[in-house]
């Protein structure tokens, strides 16, 4: 019984893993909405992606581009935040009117369903460079001065 027990979990992380994007892969276009519920797609025209699934992450990216804004306009760069393990009330009474503090625009996948194939690591900022949609290199960050250096 164990070893049947075994065989399903390895089968569902597997496939689990085998759903996350990597080096290589072609990012399909990511249509979400922003913290203005504007309509935002993540197309071939981005050239890099911060995608953040905790706070921690989101912490990061929002202290860079705090850091210095010209990147978000200069680098065809897209912040793409997954909020889905936020209880609902606290993403819409604290979350979001905190998200439009920001001078730049949040893509956020309320459900996670549309990003649940981006690749991140806990607690970190993730960034995702793509030729023509193609993803080219996936980088982790754990600190904003290191986001902050790829980023120029």
């Amino acid at each position: 019984m164990k070893a049947i027990i075994l065989v399903i979990c390895s089968l569902f992380a597997t496939s689990v893993w085998a759903n996350t994007y990597s080096i290589g892969d072609q990012l399909e276009t990511l249509k979400l909405q922003d913290q203005y519920e504007a309509d935002y797609a993540v197309d071939q025209k981005v050239t890099r992606v911060l995608f953040s699934r905790s706070m921690d992450g989101g912490n990061l990216i929002q202290e860079a581009l705090e850091t210095d804004p010209a990147l978000y306009e200069t680098n065809s760069l897209a912040y793409v935040a997954d909020i889905s393990g936020m209880p609902s009330l606290i993403a819409r009474f604290v979350a979001i009117p905190q998200f439009k503090k920001f001078d730049y625009r949040v893509a956020l996948d309320r459900e996670g369903e549309i990003t649940k194939a981006l690749p991140a690591e806990k607690d970190q900022a993730t960034l995702i460079e793509l030729t023509d949609n193609k993803i080219t290199q996936i980088s982790y960050f754990d600190s904003t001065e290191s986001l902050l250096e790829a980023l120029k």
